[in-house]
């Protein structure tokens, strides 16, 4: 997968934009004279935390790999198929493309609920109770 740069700013009370490094910006449509492109304005979100990130390995992944015999890398890959959407993307070209479930895209209320969804099916599924994050320390 191609890397596609993000370029940060902020819209001000009047609606205007105001890139954060507007020579990055420049530099980055210099890139692409004569080409279609799209240009995509979200809203900016909080991604998970650090000692979340922690937690969610150290406790949720490595409890459940432990259980069923794999690699954390591997339990992880599970987890993402059974429980996050892929999403599909449209190319300049009109066709679509099927992308894997990430993590990394989930905000902090979205990792929060598929941890949650995650710790139900533990217990569900294979009788395993792992621990709320203040219960444990995560290193």
């Amino acid at each position: 997968m191609a890397y596609v740069p993000r370029h940060a700013g902020k819209v001000n009370q009047e609606g205007q934009l105001v890139l954060a490094d507007p020579s990055a910006w420049r530099g980055a449509l210099a890139r692409h004279r004569g080409r279609d492109v799209w240009v995509t304005v979200r809203r900016h979100q909080h991604l998970r935390t650090p000692q979340a990130n922690r937690y969610y390995w150290s406790c949720v992944v490595d409890t459940v790999a432990g259980y069923i015999g794999e690699s954390a890398e591997d339990t992880h890959e599970l987890l993402k198929a059974k429980f996050l959407p892929g999403r599909t993307v449209e190319l300049l070209d009109g066709r679509w493309l099927e992308m894997p479930a990430s993590t990394t895209r989930l905000n902090v209320e979205e990792f929060a609920e598929y941890v949650r969804q995650v710790k139900v099916w533990a217990a569900q599924f294979l009788g395993l109770s792992i621990p709320d994050p203040g219960e444990v320390e995560v290193l």
